[in-house]
C-alpha cells in the first residue's frame, strides 16, 4: 500500500466507511498489514547512528485495551505524517478488533525506558 493509498483509507477511515460489512477478516487483516508495513518502512528509512536522534510511540490496539507495542523512529522523518500513519493504524485496528469479536491476552506492554543503535537499527532497551 503506497502513502496515497494509506491517506485515502485515513479519510475513510474518519468517515466511518471503511469497515465494509461485505468484507472478510483476510482482507481486512490484509490492509492492516499493508498499513503496518508501510508505516515500518517509512520507520527504517533512516539508518540509526545517533540513539538521540529517535523516538518511539505506541502502534496498534489490543483486544482489551491498550497498545500492541511500540515502534521506534527518527526525528529526521516527517514525524507529524509518521505520527498521524500511527494513529490511523491503530484505530484501524481497534475497529479490526471490535469489528471481529478479537480476543487477546490482555496483558500490558510496557514502554520502551529507551533506544540504543545495534547495527544502524533501532533496539528498544528496558531497565527493571
Amino acid at each position: 500500500m503506497n502513502l496515497r493509498n494509506i491517506w485515502i483509507f485515513v479519510l475513510c477511515l474518519s468517515l466511518n466507511s471503511c469497515v465494509d460489512s461485505g468484507t472478510s477478516v483476510e482482507e481486512d487483516r490484509q490492509v492492516l498489514d499493508e498499513m503496518r508495513t508501510e508505516i515500518e518502512a517509512i520507520a527504517n528509512s533512516e539508518a540509526c547512528i545517533n540513539a538521540s536522534d529517535w523516538l518511539f510511540t505506541a502502534i496498534g490496539a489490543k483486544a482489551c485495551g491498550g497498545a500492541a507495542g511500540y515502534i521506534a523512529y527518527s526525528n529526521k522523518i516527517n514525524i507529524d505524517s509518521f505520527l498521524n500513519l500511527v494513529a490511523a493504524y491503530t484505530a484501524a485496528e481497534k475497529k479490526f478488533n471490535k469489528k471481529w469479536g478479537i480476543i487477546s491476552d490482555c496483558s500490558i506492554v510496557m514502554p520502551p525506558t529507551g533506544i540504543n543503535c545495534e547495527d544502524g537499527k533501532p533496539v528498544f532497551y528496558y531497565n527493571s
